[in-house]
């Protein structure tokens, strides 16, 4: 089974997403949200670290981006080519590669956070 994603549906979330990057690159550091899985049990989910990893990239700190979560450079690149249009309208993500990325993104928030 895969997930048909549309790109122009994607236009505003994907300019939000851009536009609050960009201005939580230049707020100071410690503004964001907490996740509420690590904040309960001290375990991370899989996008801890997304807020930062996105601030870092549009405030042109890729090396920190990918230490704090690659996941948010991934995120970064689709919310410019959603913007921008670019590419085809509509492509088809297979569902077990989702849930491998979305599985890799947590292994590596296990290791980064030390509980692996």
């Amino acid at each position: 089974m895969a997930y048909e994603v549309d790109l122009p549906r994607l236009r505003t979330p994907g300019a939000v997403l851009l536009v609050g990057g960009l201005v939580l690159a230049h707020l100071p550091t410690g503004v964001g949200l907490p996740c509420p899985l690590r904040t309960l049990t001290g375990v991370p989910c899989p996008f801890c670290g997304m807020t930062t990893s996105v601030r870092q990239t549009l405030g042109g700190h890729l090396r920190s981006a990918i230490g704090a979560a690659p996941l948010g450079v991934v995120a970064v690149a689709a919310a410019v080519i959603a913007v921008l249009g670019v590419g085809p309208r509509t492509f088809r993500v297979a569902r077990p590669l989702l849930i491998g990325v979305i599985g890799l993104e947590w292994v590596f928030e296990l290791v980064r956070f030390h509980i692996l």
